[in-house]
């Protein structure tokens, strides 16, 4: 460790992503906090990505897979090859400005209590409008990010407590994950952060905003699906979603009404896309349910160490979430034409 600069370990996802893993790559380079190591997990690329990386950065730890594993699996592997005081999880297709880390690691020394931090991320091709501000949740697990798609005018300049990390830039004290454990697996992709941070929040911790660590997303402001890859996605989104919920609601009847309102949703949008003729995207969220069915006994065996993880009450983590369903902010973002679906 440096004097007054503990050593951060930046771990970055790539799977066909050399063109802005590059970019990446180079504004890692310019990054200004004098004690950070990067790991680049490469999840079997077929595009030239290793050869690049072995190639053109040389100092980046470099660890490939044989297999396409999910973001939850990869940022696990990679973690094991992590010294780092600080873990800090970084998408391949972001920009960094060159104070970001430093600005992490300034407020996280300072905020004891806190245990993850999320970055300012803006989208890359309008970096006046915002990808996201932290992220906010209802008791029900729908889970957006915060200030998406508002312009930044200043309104979220404040560094202020927020129930998740949005997880293309964020920072986790290494301390903490050998608490409470990292990623679950069984996700793949979608709501792993959410459920990470859900596990810090009971086990004590906070989790943290810090405006000044700005980060640029190559994000679609506007993403389009196909039929068939709407069903993927809501059968990865609805089935994390109700897993979260399993494993860190802590009062059963808390559980039960969570569930049974998003078991009502599902039926909405059920009819929504049958109305509209689309009959394939349904199907995502009737195979998502079906998986919980068949998995709820692996869930509550992980509902069982979660819960001695627990230092707080329901009441603690509920004041955090909303009460009514985001699900309606939502449905006004589509009628608005705000958002897109499946959320």
């Amino acid at each position: 460790m440096r004097k007054n600069h503990p050593l951060a370990s930046v771990i970055v996802q790539n799977y066909n992503g050399r063109e802005v893993l590059e970019k990446c790559l180079f504004s890692l380079g310019k990054v200004l906090y004098p004690n950070f190591e990067v790991i680049v997990f490469d999840a079997a690329s077929s595009d030239g990505s290793v050869e690049m990386i072995k190639k053109e950065y040389k100092k980046v730890k470099l660890i490939e897979s044989h297999d396409r594993v999910g973001f939850a699996e990869g940022n696990n592997i990679a973690y094991e090859h992590t010294k780092g005081k600080y873990i800090v999880l970084l998408n391949g297709d972001t920009e960094v400005e060159p104070d970001w880390l430093s600005e992490l690691i300034n407020f996280a020394e300072k905020t004891p209590q806190a245990a993850v931090f999320s970055s300012k991320v803006l989208f890359f091709d309008n970096k006046k409008i915002i990808n996201s501000a932290g992220g906010i949740c209802d008791m029900y697990g729908f889970s957006p990010l915060r200030g998406t798609f508002d312009k930044d005018i200043g309104q979220y300049d404040d560094p202020v407590p927020v129930f998740y990390a949005h997880g293309a830039a964020m920072l986790i004290r290494r301390e903490v994950i050998e608490k409470i454990g990292f990623l679950d697996e069984d996700y793949f992709i979608y709501h792993e952060e959410f459920d990470f941070c859900w596990r810090a929040w009971l086990a004590g911790f906070e989790v943290y905003f810090v405006p000044q660590a700005v980060v640029y997303h190559k994000l679609s402001q506007r993403n389009s699906y196909a039929p068939e890859k709407r069903a993927k996605r809501q059968f990865l989104v609805k089935k994390n979603r109700i897993s979260t919920l399993i494993k860190n609601h802590i009062s059963i009847p808390v559980l039960l009404l969570s569930l049974s309102v998003n078991i009502f949703i599902s039926m909405g949008e059920i009819f929504y896309y049958s109305f509209k003729g689309d009959f394939e995207t349904p199907k995502g969220t009737i195979q998502a349910y079906f998986w919980n069915i068949k998995n709820f006994k692996n869930d509550w065996q992980k509902r069982k160490k979660i819960q001695k993880l627990v230092k707080v009450k329901e009441s603690y983590i509920l004041k955090r979430m909303k009460i009514y369903p985001v699900a309606f902010d939502i449905l006004w973002g589509l009628l608005t034409k705000k958002y897109t679906l499946p959320l």
